[in-house]
């Protein structure tokens, strides 16, 4: 028999109904108890959060989750930087409280462990349609203005032009963005979402205002308002000949395989890019072998029991924010197919793993985070 409690909830008339509804709903697919509960100040349909002990197996999961109506059109998803830079780090809570968020939770991976003041993220990001970071690994989510949505491997590149060339002579490239070179050859752009400073420290590096070189030199230099400053070292030094003061400058992001953005991509206005994808087509999709192939070989990933963070889409459109007490990545994907999820991928787990609902802590992460997804509801 199925227990189940509604304790200071504030539903009233219809909303009532409908997020009793759904909690009945996310009951009988958990197949455990647990509660659901909706904020006053929203409609119950739009934004809920809930727990719940999900089987396994023979083993049972506690389960925090916020789940997400994305066809209203007051729900907007959005990118979150801590400190409002690529490379910083604040405290979850913090980073909700001033979006002015409703929910929100841990994001992509990052150098949590790197002394220094630049704890570079891991995978891709997107935010208001600007590449903030370039991934090479993992499961991509990505939402267009219209809160269309997908998960895909996508993979990316940098290429560039000087006085509106795209092909030699005044082509060239760059492998990463906003990110801290760790070796000998670099190829990197820095642009405002970084801060004031690059971090590169050694190499030339060719200052951008509004979309011509102002200046050229070596190592750290200020990373203007309107444009950015592109650094390459060792092998990637050669470069830098393409390069003259009052040159015009452009590059874009596109497809791995060199083809533009168009269609889904090229209206993508927030992206996450974490992983291994999970479940596909309502089944499980996650092995050792897939993640591999998304580019982890981490144990942590293939197979220790470690705290999870995850997202995930329902047959019915809605998005949920999920995170789960210590489960192997094989039984992370368990629990969310259990929970309805048609399609999901893992985020950051571990001391990250952090889930915020209405300026309070449903799981509370072990450390200040690099970036976060976060959920906002304007007011209409």
């Amino acid at each position: 028999m199925i227990s189940r409690k509604m304790m200071g909830c504030g539903f009233i008339g219809r909303s009532a109904v409908r997020a009793a509804l759904v909690a009945l709903l996310v009951l009988a697919a958990f197949g455990g108890a647990g509660t659901e509960c909706a904020t006053p100040a929203s409609d119950p349909g739009s934004i809920v959060s809930g727990s719940q002990s999900v089987k396994v197996g023979t083993k049972a999961f506690q389960v925090n989750y916020v789940r997400v109506d994305l066809g209203d059109p007051r729900v907007r998803l959005r990118v979150v930087l801590g400190q409002d830079r690529v490379g910083g780090t604040e405290d979850l809570l913090s980073m909700a409280a001033r979006a002015g968020a409703q929910a929100a939770i841990n994001g992509t991976f990052f150098n949590a462990y790197v002394d220094g003041p630049y704890k570079d993220p891991v995978g891709t990001l997107i935010r208001d349609g600007e590449f903030v970071h370039r991934g090479a690994t993992g499961t991509v989510f990505a939402v267009t203005d219209g809160n269309e949505v997908r998960m895909e491997p996508a993979r990316f590149k940098i290429v560039g032009a000087t006085n509106g060339l795209w092909t030699w002579p005044g082509n060239w490239y760059a492998y990463w963005i906003n990110r801290t070179p760790t070796s000998q050859n670099y190829a990197g752009i820095f642009t405002p979402a970084r801060g004031r400073r690059t971090g590169a420290t050694d190499g030339v590096s060719v200052v951008v205002r509004d979309g011509v070189v102002a200046a050229i030199g070596r190592g750290e230099q200020e990373i203007p308002e309107d444009g950015c400053v592109i650094n390459f070292q060792g092998s990637e030094e050669g470069l830098a000949a393409r390069f003259a003061v009052g040159a015009a400058v452009e590059y874009k992001v596109v497809m791995s395989d060199g083809s533009d953005r168009t269609g889904f991509w090229g209206r993508v206005s927030q992206g996450l890019g974490a992983g291994p994808r999970l479940v596909s087509g309502g089944k499980v999709s996650y092995s050792a072998e897939s993640a591999k192939a998304e580019g982890f070989t981490e144990a942590k990933i293939l197979s220790m029991s470690s705290a999870r963070s995850g997202l995930a889409l329902t047959k019915g459109g809605d998005l949920l924010a999920v995170t789960c007490a210590a489960a192997t990545m094989a039984q992370f994907a368990q629990v969310m197919q259990a929970l309805g999820a048609v399609e999901a991928m893992n985020l950051d787990g571990g001391a990250s793993s952090g889930l915020v609902y209405e300026g309070k802590y449903l799981t509370k992460p072990g450390r200040a985070l690099s970036n976060a997804l976060v959920v906002l509801v304007d007011e209409r």
